[in-house]
């Protein structure tokens, strides 16, 4: 029964391939009709991939200026994980891509439509948009780094795109890299005005206050001394006990000398004038502080660009210090820290913050045509042999289907 079981399947195997081979040139023919229309199809859809590093120049926000003599150590530079998830949020939107475009007038620009549907689609913007850490975690286990969340700063994007034309793959990532940078200037900058307008705001009533609480001092004092002066009138022998040495507190210092008292009395109301001096001249410094960032949230709402901003901010400088008097210092002082902070803001978001590799212009399709040949030659032959076999079967079964 064996041996029946195995000539019948030699039979059917030769049967086979005796059908594959009396069909042949009809298999090689479709099988390569197939191959053409793959190529062709490929050499009309090819699609070419660009890429680049596009790396930030410090630590963003940009952090405030610190004094002098801080001895504080500089922030890490990139942009903080937490931070970098709030942007990517808002980069990622269809809306924010929009406003950029039309802003930008860039409709017309090849390949804009194309890019927009990354955004159409739920989690699209994350295929062509890469963070980069400074280390991963293979790398700080081998550097041995400590975990102090140091190595969680987002310190550039690699970033890439396909389209049929390389030069329109390498002209998006460029733009991509744009636009990316202008709406975390632009978040960042909304954050910063909002914030500090209300700081200055909250600040003019604080000093405000304390003024009014040390002139209430200052006042207190001069009816003392005035009293004590008084008193040493009509005790001239006072002032031959001026000079005891005594361990002055709260609780005996009513029981010094007039004349002690009296020069106590004087050089507190000293201090109290040059603290009363220097609130009102924060004060002053913070109106104008006021004034220039009321003046730059009302520009920011005007535009949808951080780049705009950042540029602007300059003109916006200049029209709140026309008229002032730049020869006090305690205004020109406010006039060069803005000064120093556009500067800083200008080389951070603009000039340092760029392309260091890329973006590339493509010579080579993303798929090769090598592949393209051999897949498609493996799924016609497999589609011309089922074709073949089909037909033969059809024919012989036709009638007994008919019947």
């Amino acid at each position: 029964m064996q041996q029946i079981k195995d000539n019948e399947d030699v039979a059917s195997l030769t049967e086979l391939l005796g059908t594959a081979w009396q069909a042949r040139w009809r298999i090689v023919l479709a099988t390569s009709l197939i191959v053409v229309a793959s190529v062709a199809a490929s050499l009309h859809m090819a699609q070419y991939k660009s890429e680049g590093f596009f790396q930030f120049g410090g630590a963003i926000p940009m952090p405030a200026e610190k004094k002098l003599d801080a001895n504080e150590k500089d922030p890490a530079s990139g942009i903080a994980l937490a931070d970098y998830k709030r942007y990517a949020a808002a980069f990622g939107t269809v809306e924010r891509f929009a406003d950029f475009v039309k802003y930008n007038k860039l409709e017309d620009t090849p390949g804009i439509d194309q890019m927009r549907k990354v955004f159409i689609v739920r989690g699209g913007i994350d295929n062509v948009v890469e963070p980069v850490y400074p280390f991963s975690k293979l790398d700080a286990k081998e550097l041995e780094q400590p975990r102090d969340g140091s190595n969680t700063n987002v310190i550039g994007l690699r970033l890439s795109f396909e389209s049929g034309s390389p030069q329109n793959a390498q002209r998006i990532v460029g733009l991509l890299g744009r636009f990316i940078m202008d709406s975390i200037v632009y978040l960042s900058y909304e954050d910063a005005l909002r914030v500090k307008a209300a700081e200055m705001n909250a600040k003019i009533t604080k000093l405000e206050n304390y003024i009014i609480d040390v002139n209430h001092l200052l006042e207190e004092n001069q009816r003392k001394g005035e009293s004590l002066k008084q008193v040493v009138a009509r005790y001239p022998d006072s002032m031959q006990n001026a000079r005891q040495l005594v361990s002055v507190t709260e609780e005996n210092a009513r029981y010094l000398s007039p004349i002690t008292q009296l020069m106590t009395s004087e050089v507190r109301i000293v201090e109290l004038k040059e603290i009363i001096n220097k609130a009102k001249r924060n004060r002053q410094q913070a109106v104008v502080l006021r004034e220039y960032y009321d003046k730059a949230r009302a520009f920011m709402n005007q535009t949808r660009s951080g780049e705009v901003i950042v540029r602007g901010l300059e003109t916006i400088k200049d029209g709140v210090f026309k008229g002032k008097d730049l020869n006090d210092d305690t205004i020109k002082e406010v006039y060069n820290t803005i000064s120093i902070e556009n500067q800083n803001a200008l080389s951070l978001y603009l000039e340092k913050s760029r392309f260091i590799a890329g973006p590339s212009l493509p010579e080579r399709r993303s798929t090769r045509l090598s592949s393209v040949i051999l897949t498609s030659g493996l799924l016609g032959l497999l589609f011309s042999v089922i074709l073949v076999f089909g037909s033969k079967w059809w024919r012989e079964n036709r009638q007994k289907m008919g019947s």
